[in-house]
């Protein structure tokens, strides 16, 4: 989309974070900013900022993982705005356990709110989007999306999987009007660690401790620099978002092996 101006965002885990940091960043460039997120007193913080800088906003109390709270999200936003322009299926959570060690709960609640949650935003916002012709969709993945190592592993599978539906629906929605973006940051300074495990439900937790220390988040970029380059990806209809320059690297040592792989294949049976 070229122009903002006036249109309507709707922004999932925008109570904090790099969901806040957008929000304000589409705000910045003239939007009306829907901020959905689990803890609706933190919602409302961001929108009693937005409004102060003069930005129509609302707070949506919404658990991603459950499609009917997402549908009633849509419900709201389509309410009060009239229509919903960009999409940043942003909300997730961090648990840290080598595969091994493990407990299904801990697949299941990374599972239903970082994939899930883009699922059933996908599925609630695209067909709306394209009715009206246009619209856009961000899917915040991870650089462990890309990249895969211990002890990511069941956070990777579900930020692979987001990888790989984003560039999916990229390729469906080519000819609709409504664009798609994938965001792959590493290291951002924000709250995940602490709030992955603040806001997981009961039904999902247990007493098994994993002896996976938690990154370093304190040593990220900082959320409004995400949210500033999700917008100008935005405008710019870029698909890959990857902020961080220091993974070229490894980003290429994964991509060549992957050939080289391919190559070994054709030179052993073809």
């Amino acid at each position: 989309m070229k122009d903002l101006m006036g249109k309507v965002a709707v922004v999932t885990g925008a109570g904090s974070g790099i969901g806040k940091a957008i929000a304000h960043a589409a705000a910045d460039h003239g939007m009306s900013v829907a901020v959905a997120d689990i803890n609706i007193a933190n919602a409302q913080l961001v929108v009693d900022g937005l409004h102060a800088k003069g930005v129509d906003a609302i707070a949506v109390d919404v658990d991603v993982s459950d499609i009917e709270s997402v549908r009633r999200l849509r419900d709201a936003a389509i309410s009060h705005f009239g229509a919903v322009h960009l999409l940043c299926n942003n909300a997730g959570v961090w648990v840290g356990a080598h595969m091994a060690e493990a407990d299904i709960r801990d697949w299941r609640y990374l599972i239903d709110v970082n994939l899930y949650g883009v699922i059933n935003g996908v599925n609630v916002f695209l067909p709306d989007m394209i009715a009206q012709g246009t619209g856009h969709i961000v899917n915040t993945s991870s650089m462990g999306g890309l990249v895969s190592g211990p002890p990511e592993g069941l956070y990777c599978t579900t930020k692979f999987a987001i990888v790989g539906l984003s560039e999916s629906l990229l390729l469906e929605s080519v000819e609709s009007g409504v664009g798609v973006s994938v965001l792959c940051p590493g290291l951002v300074n924000t709250n995940l660690i602490t709030s992955s495990s603040a806001l997981r439900p009961s039904n999902l937790s247990h007493d098994k401790a994993h002896k996976v220390a938690a990154p370093d988040v304190k040593s990220g970029l900082s959320p409004e620099e995400i949210g500033r380059r999700v917008l100008d990806a935005v405008l710019d209809d870029e698909f890959y978002i990857i902020p961080h320059s220091d993974f070229r690297e490894i980003l290429m040592m994964r991509h060549q092996g992957i050939i080289d792989a391919l190559d070994r294949q054709v030179a052993r049976y073809e």
